[in-house]
């Protein structure tokens, strides 16, 4: 396994396109959190719903960026590695997670750290999970969310997973039953945390 000890390891940053409360993919989130956590790595666990964001409008945007989004684009930044917990409505990612990446990645007209709009994307390692009563996971969620985070000029992790029948998969303080499901959750948050060492660029 690598190294994953907060001397040797970029700090993960770690979110859900959901804000439900009881939603499978916060839960997955958590879980992912304390097992890197339990891992070594120092990490972050962003609850979207902390974020005061509007549904993204140009119009609105030109009265003024939200200072949320501000403080989203700075988090973002100072985090080289990502996981992405990635619910499926309809086959694709949430409305809320596009929304997010939209206002995330617009560029903050005269601002002297956002006016480019790609500065909090470009270069960061994602992993990218997703959870579903259903049997396949979420997935197709991240078949739609790759080439989201590829324009955006990120790289993704060649390993994922999706956790379905995620109903039974979490037991009641909300770490994953299942050893087998910590273990494919582990070699995400390794991958990722490696790639994003051998990625990161060089110290000025």
């Amino acid at each position: 396994m690598p190294n994953t000890s907060p001397d040797s390891a970029p700090s993960l940053l770690v979110f859900a396109g959901s804000t439900r409360q009881q939603s499978f993919n916060r839960k997955l989130a958590h879980a992912t959190a304390a097992i890197a956590r339990d891992a070594g790595a120092t990490v972050t666990l962003l609850e979207l719903s902390e974020f005061d964001i509007p549904l993204y409008n140009a119009d609105l945007e030109a009265q003024g960026t939200p200072a949320d989004v501000i403080r989203l684009k700075e988090i973002l930044w100072r985090h080289p590695a990502w996981v992405i917990c990635s619910p499926e409505y309809n086959g694709s990612y949430t409305a809320l997670l596009k929304n997010t990446i939209d206002w995330a990645s617009s560029p903050v007209k005269g601002h002297p750290d956002w006016e480019d709009g790609g500065k909090s994307f470009r270069g960061k390692v994602v992993g990218m999970l997703s959870a579903s009563p259903g049997a396949l996971g979420g997935l197709r969620s991240q078949s739609h969310l790759a080439p989201l985070l590829i324009n955006a000029e990120c790289w993704l992790a060649p390993k994922a997973f999706a956790l379905g029948l995620a109903g039974s998969a979490f037991d009641e303080s909300g770490a994953l039953v299942h050893q087998a499901h910590r273990d494919r959750v582990l070699a995400v948050v390794d991958q990722v945390l490696w790639a994003s060492q051998r990625l990161a660029p060089p110290a000025a």
